[in-house]
């Protein structure tokens, strides 16, 4: 029997409240695989900071709007989807998720309390990327499992 991949689908509403719920599915999904305590941890905060960027930018904060979190589990890969219908992320669009900010030691300047979530998240996943399409809005991330 072939190894498939096993998925499951979160909706929240906007409530930043309700991010953790995603953070102890993710938490429990991650048991499930290789990852070390450590790694899951960074799982957990990636998909937490993408959650809460849809909920305060997409919708700016309001409630009762869905929030969807796709989870896939394969042999060798845990791939999360993060989805809003809200206002669309236009600078990552136009210049990728790696254009967002720029941090530079010696500048003061790029230090900006917002914004560092999505560079954070580049730096602790494996991948990602963001597409608009059709009104929806996915920011897509994962994380190679040894």
């Amino acid at each position: 029997m072939e190894p498939r991949t096993q998925t499951i689908q979160l909706l929240i509403d906007s409530r930043l409240e309700d991010t953790v719920l995603v953070a102890m599915a993710i938490r429990g999904l991650c048991a499930m695989t290789g990852l070390t305590a450590e790694e899951v941890n960074r799982v957990e905060l990636c998909v937490v900071e993408i959650t809460n960027n849809a909920i305060e930018h997409a919708y700016s904060g309001v409630s009762g709007n869905t929030v969807e979190v796709m989870i896939n589990l394969d042999i060798g890969e845990l791939e999360i989807v993060v989805s809003d219908w809200g206002q669309a992320m236009e600078s990552v669009q136009s210049g990728g998720v790696s254009d967002m900010q720029n941090l530079t030691a010696a500048d003061p300047e790029s230090w900006s309390c917002s914004g560092r979530g999505l560079n954070i998240v580049e730096q602790l996943m494996d991948d990602v990327s963001y597409i608009s399409s059709d009104g929806k809005n996915s920011f897509y991330m994962s994380k190679k499992l040894s």
